[in-house]
């Protein structure tokens, strides 16, 4: 624990608010709930502190690889996490003689959490896609529902948004301008241009329909979830989810499952597509146009944060264009996804390879090939 660094008592909500910048860091973890017990109030605050730390390691493991991947995992002892931890704080704290109840934020070490992966031979993804609108439509009673009260099912959404990760997910808040962009017929129908407006509000570019129909007596509910991905650039992707109200839990419970398997296999599926192969790699030369030193200071600063680049080095630079060698891991499609997250396009005419904000009309080049 020497080496951690540790937020408590009057500095802790201080540290936690620091952490927003880091909401959409994929080696942080929040919300991670502890209540222990143990012969004195020390002695359960460090057993709850471990286990916490514990837990945030599993949950960031599981956010960056794939089920099958880690299935013979076993959890490394509590030394070894913690040397891959960088910094904890907590918050909502309460202490009796013999209880510690507390909720963590663990930030972990990128490079030694690679390592971990790497040495254990794991396949990874890191690269985080744009935000998803998540549109959740409620059946119950042969009753179809959207925007209306109730609807527990978009209730769930709105409470457990998940904002880091490799997929953040947005909810709308069904306001009038959101009531008339789109109806519940038309997010089912797949009405393209009204899901596409109501993602775009909310900084999204995908919308996904998340239809649960519930069925079944109060207490016994079987919740059936019908997903369909609305991609502007691709075929609309569908899956589907089953969840069934277990003995003494709330239809809420069961919602609340549902909700996290939707996400679950969202990021299953952009993990599968962005698994980087460190194993392979490349070099290329690229343009990238700019009108000053604000254009390229933000292209720099969104390069070198790309996780699939590995190193890039200016070759020449000049008032409207900077040339700049990229080494980078994985394939190239991945690198040019990797560009597309943080709307940059990677584009060539002839032989000369450009980057360029997405949208620009500036250069009319060719996508990368399979």
């Amino acid at each position: 624990m020497k080496n951690i660094k540790m937020w408590a008592g009057a500095a802790t909500v201080a540290a936690i608010m620091a952490f927003p910048a880091a909401a959409q860091d994929i080696f942080t973890v929040s919300g991670v709930h502890v209540d222990e017990r143990a012969e004195t109030a020390a002695a359960a605050r460090e057993r709850a502190l471990e286990i916490g730390q514990r837990k945030a390691f599993e949950e960031v493991v599981a956010r960056l690889t794939l089920p099958e991947d880690r299935a013979g995992l076993a959890t490394p002892e509590t030394s070894v996490i913690t040397n891959m931890v960088s910094d904890f704080g907590v918050s909502n704290e309460k202490t009796s003689s013999v209880r510690y109840i507390a909720d963590m934020t663990v930030r972990f070490k990128d490079d030694e959490l690679r390592r971990f992966l790497r040495f254990r031979d794991i396949s990874f993804a890191e690269l985080q896609s744009k935000p998803v609108m998540i549109v959740p439509v409620y059946r119950t009673n042969n009753f179809v529902n959207l925007w209306d009260d109730p609807n527990p099912w978009r209730d769930v959404w709105a409470r457990n948004i998940a904002t880091s990760g490799l997929v953040p997910i947005k909810a709308p808040i069904g306001d009038l301008t959101d009531i008339s962009t789109v109806s519940a017929e038309q997010a089912e129908s797949g009405s393209m241009e009204r899901l596409t407006q109501l993602a775009k509000r909310y900084g999204a570019d995908v919308a996904v329909v998340a239809s649960a129909d519930v069925t079944g007596p109060e207490g016994g509910e079987s919740v059936n979830v019908s997903v369909t991905r609305y991609d502007p650039s691709g075929a609309p992707q569908i899956f589907g989810v089953q969840e069934n109200t277990l003995p003494g839990e709330t239809l809420n419970e069961t919602l609340v499952r549902a909700a996290k398997a939707v996400q679950d296999q969202l990021a299953d599926g952009w993990k599968r597509a962005n698994l980087i192969n460190y194993s392979t790699g490349g070099n290329l030369m690229v343009f990238i146009p700019i009108t000053g030193l604000g254009d390229w200071a933000g292209i720099e600063k969104k390069l070198i944060g790309l996780p699939v680049v590995r190193n890039s080095r200016v070759i020449a630079m000049s008032k409207r264009e900077v040339q700049v060698s990229i080494e980078y891991v994985g394939s190239a499609n991945q690198l040019q996804t990797a560009l597309n997250q943080q709307n940059l396009s990677l584009s060539r005419m002839g032989e000369l390879w450009f980057i360029q904000p997405s949208g620009s009309d500036r250069l009319q080049g060719l996508s990368l090939g399979g």
